[in-house]
C-alpha cells in the first residue's frame, strides 16, 4: 500500500467511525423520546449479551486481560471485538489468571469514581418517590424479589426477599444493623419492625429518600430508626454494628478492598456483613459499550459507573411522566427519565431471563469480620 492510498484508507475510517457516533447520537436521542419498541430494544440487548458470552468463553486469556485493563486504566470506550469463529477455549490456569485481571485493575482506583456518583444522583436517589410507587411493590423494594413460584404477587416477593435477608444475615434481637444504601427504606423499616429490641441505621445519599423513610416510620410509630445522608465512600464513624447490609450497590463501586476494609471497621468483633450484588457466573467485566457497534450500552450506565461481578470476585477481596414533570422540572426532562427506567426494566428482563437465568444472576455473600 503506498502512502496515498494509506492515508485514504485512513480518511476512510475516520468517516466510518464519525458516521457511527452520528448514528450513535441519534439513537441515543430516540431512545430518550421513547421512540423504540420495546421488541426492537430488547433484540439489540439480546445481541449484547451474545457478543459478551462469546467474548467471556471464548477470547483467549491474553485477549481478556488486555481489554479489562486497557478499559479500566485508561478510560477506553470499549472492551474489543468479537473474534471471527469460536476461538480456543481457556486452560483452567489461564481461567484462574484471567479471574485475578479485574481485582488487580480495581485495586489500583477509589472506591468509586465522580461519574458513577453523579450517576447515581441524577438517575436514582433523587427519584421521586411517587413514581417509585408506580414502579414496585408496597415495600418499595428497588432492588429484586423472591418468587417462590408463578401465584406470588409483587407485595409478597418483596416481603419473602426481606425476610430472606434478615434469615442469611442472622440478625437477632437487640442487634444494631447498618443498611448502606438503604433507598426508600424498605429494608431498614422491614427490620425494625420485625425486631423491636434491634436499632437500625440507614444511609443513603438522598434527602428525599431520608424524608421519605423518616415520615413512613413516623406513621408505623417505629423509634428504633436513624436515616444518614452520607456518601459511604468518604464517611467515617466511630459506631460499630453486628450486621452490616448492602443490596445491590457495589456494581457502581470500583475498589472493594478499600470498601470491604472501611466496613469491617463499622462492625463488632463478632459482626457478619451481608452482601447482595448481581454478578455473571463465571467472568466479571466492566460495563461499557462492548465495540464500535453496541449503540445503546450507555443508555443504561455511563462508561465507568457500573461492573457485573463474576459470582466469586469478592472472594479475591476479603456496593410516570407528570409526576416525573414535577421533579425534574420540564416535560422533556421528564420523558428522558421515564425512558431511562423503562429501558433498565427491559435489561434486567433480558439480562437475567438469558438462557433461563442460567449467565447472569444475583448471588448473597455473608462475610465475618477476621
Amino acid at each position: 500500500m503506498t502512502p496515498g492510498e494509506r492515508y485514504h484508507h485512513d480518511d476512510q475510517l475516520v468517516g466510518r467511525k464519525n458516521d457511527k457516533k452520528e448514528d450513535v447520537g441519534e439513537l441515543m436521542k430516540s431512545l430518550e423520546l421513547g421512540r423504540v419498541p420495546d421488541d426492537e430494544i430488547r433484540r439489540l440487548i439480546r445481541i449484547q449479551l451474545d457478543k459478551r458470552l462469546r467474548w467471556g468463553y471464548s477470547r483467549s486469556f491474553e485477549q481478556q486481560t488486555a481489554d479489562v485493563s486497557t478499559s479500566l486504566t485508561e478510560g477506553s470506550q470499549g472492551v474489543g471485538e468479537v473474534p471471527d469463529g469460536e476461538g480456543e477455549q481457556r486452560s483452567p490456569r489461564a481461567e484462574g489468571a484471567l479471574a485475578l485481571a479485574l481485582p488487580l485493575a480495581l485495586r489500583k482506583m477509589r472506591i468509586s469514581t465522580e461519574m458513577a456518583t453523579e450517576t447515581l444522583d441524577a438517575q436514582m436517589y433523587e427519584v421521586p418517590v411517587s413514581f417509585l410507587k408506580l414502579m414496585f411493590g408496597s415495600a418499595l423494594k428497588e432492588s429484586c424479589c423472591y418468587f417462590k413460584d408463578d401465584l406470588v404477587t409483587l407485595d409478597e416477593a418483596e416481603i419473602a426477599m426481606l425476610d430472606l435477608y434478615c434469615e442469611r444475615s442472622q440478625i437477632k434481637d437487640g442487634h444494631r444493623v447498618l443498611d448502606i444504601a438503604c433507598g426508600p427504606g424498605a429494608l431498614t423499616m422491614h427490620i425494625a419492625q420485625k425486631y423491636k429490641n434491634c436499632h437500625v441505621t440507614g444511609i443513603t445519599m438522598s434527602a428525599t429518600q431520608k424524608e421519605f423513610t423518616e415520615e413512613q416510620c413516623k406513621i408505623h410509630n417505629l423509634t428504633n430508626v436513624e436515616i444518614k445522608i452520607a456518601d459511604i465512600t468518604t464517611h467515617e464513624m466511630e459506631d460499630k454494628y453486628d450486621r452490616v447490609i448492602v443490596v445491590e450497590l457495589i456494581e457502581h463501586l470500583k475498589n472493594y478492598e478499600l470498601l470491604l476494609r472501611k466496613i469491617s471497621n463499622w462492625m463488632t468483633p463478632d459482626g457478619l456483613f451481608f452482601i447482595e450484588h448481581h454478578c455473571h457466573k463465571t467472568f466479571a467485566y466492566p460495563y461499557e459499550p462492548f465495540d464500535e457497534d453496541d449503540s445503546f450500552t450507555e443508555f443504561f450506565f455511563p462508561a465507568g459507573t457500573f461492573t457485573i461481578l463474576s459470582a466469586n470476585l469478592l472472594l479475591y477481596f476479603q456496593a410516570v411522566k407528570k409526576i416525573l414533570e414535577s421533579h425534574t422540572g420540564s416535560e422533556e426532562a421528564a420523558i428522558k427519565q421515564y425512558n431511562y427506567w423503562r429501558g433498565v426494566n427491559l435489561l434486567g428482563i433480558e439480562l437475567f431471563g438469558y438462557a433461563n437465568g442460567e449467565e447472569w444472576m444475583t448471588t448473597h455473600l455473608l462475610f465475618k469480620k477476621k
